[in-house]
């Protein structure tokens, strides 16, 4: 019973993760102007020194670096793959929202010698 319980909320907790997107990208929002917030964002990520590597299926099975990603995703849009385009960028917006807020987190992280 319990093993059936956490198996619905870990189902619950994912399904709802995976539809709501990323802080500040609309879903009104055209394929430009999220490609344009994830460049902005991975400025910021970059400046940070917070660039994530992820893997992501559209650029193989290893991982790369955001800006591949991203201009990966730029690749697609250009193709008219808008779909692809907007999840490829909000990934790159995720990450690097997530870069960002690691980085802050651990600014004063220094080695402890007990």
């Amino acid at each position: 019973m319990r093993k059936l319980l956490l198996t619905g909320i870990y189902t619950l907790l994912l399904v709802g993760c995976a539809t709501v997107p990323p802080e500040g990208a609309s879903a009104g929002a055209s394929v430009d102007e999220v490609l344009a917030m994830a460049d902005q964002k991975l400025s910021e990520a970059k400046a940070a020194k917070a660039e994530w590597m992820i893997i992501d299926s559209a650029t193989g099975s290893k991982a790369v670096s955001l800006t591949k990603v991203l201009a990966a995703a730029k690749e697609k849009a250009a193709a008219g793959e808008t779909d692809e385009a907007m999840r490829m960028a909000n990934r790159v917006i995720e990450s690097s929202e997530l870069g960002i807020e690691q980085v802050m987190s651990q600014k004063d992280a220094a080695p402890s010698f007990n």
